[in-house]
């Protein structure tokens, strides 16, 4: 947007998605909305029966607004400092 990167999404075979990123100054602006669109229309060409993704705590509603439930809640070591997600998934079959 106006020559910058303001999101990126990275889908893999598996149905990971391994990047789900929008720029804070561009929040609200329909490009999370746009990735999701395209994720789905990917897996849908792929033939992915399920999308999955280890989520920060404040992508967590934006994922479940697309259909995502949570499976798993984690705690990790990032340089000695505790941090928190969720695995969260979403079949493609319905």
């Amino acid at each position: 947007m106006d020559g910058a990167v303001v999101g990126y999404a990275d889908l893999q075979p598996s149905g990971y998605i391994d990047h789900f990123y929008v720029a804070g100054a561009y929040a609200n602006r329909g490009i999370g909305r746009v990735l999701m669109s395209h994720i789905h229309s990917v897996a849908k060409t792929n033939q992915v029966n399920e999308l999955w993704s280890k989520v920060s705590l404040t992508a967590e509603p934006f994922f479940s607004k697309y259909g995502f439930h949570v499976e798993a809640r984690n705690e990790f070591l990032l340089r000695g400092v505790k941090m928190f997600n969720a695995t969260m998934r979403k079949s493609m079959l319905a």
